[in-house]
């Protein structure tokens, strides 16, 4: 591994964890428990929650044993096999790699809170129009899904042009 591959994964990794961390403390430190304020006509709804499952709570029902194998350490063992495709692929672009670095700074947002938070994850935004909402997220699920929407949208036309 090259330096600016390492330089560039921690690169987005801080930023990405700054930003993840610094909101859900300060949600956790200003905001009302299951307590939703409305912004831009209910368009946008601040709150704090804990999830114990994953998306839209999925597995939160499991026993605090099953959650803390599957949410820590099969999340932990496919964070660790990630950043190590990312250290070891020769052949992954900037975006590529900017995407994944996305995916995996998430992945370690989240894994924190569960470690340091009893198994939860801060969870504060819901967006939405009337009755059709979106579940209620943090930053560290903005930052996966826009590092999964960038391989998605983007990887094919690399490709493309590869050929």
């Amino acid at each position: 591994m090259n330096d600016s591959k390492a330089g560039h994964i921690a690169l987005v990794c801080i930023v990405c964890l700054l930003l993840d961390q610094g909101s859900k403390w300060w949600a956790s430190d200003n905001l009302v428990a299951w307590q939703m304020t409305s912004y831009l006509g209910d368009m946008v709804r601040i709150g704090y929650t804990e999830n114990l499952g994953v998306f839209l709570s999925v597995g939160a029902g499991l026993s605090p044993g099953q959650r803390m194998v599957l949410f820590i350490g099969v999340v932990g063992l496919f964070l660790l096999a990630l950043l190590s495709y990312m250290v070891k692929s020769r052949d992954l672009s900037k975006l590529q790699l900017t995407s994944l670095s996305l995916i995996f700074a998430g992945g370690i947002g989240n894994l924190l809170d569960r470690i340091f938070n009893h198994g939860a994850v801060i969870d504060f935004i819901n967006l939405g129009v009337g009755s059709i909402r979106t579940g209620i997220f943090n930053i560290a699920d903005v930052v996966i899904l826009v590092g999964a929407m960038m391989i998605i949208l983007c990887t094919p036309f690399q490709s493309a042009q590869l050929k």
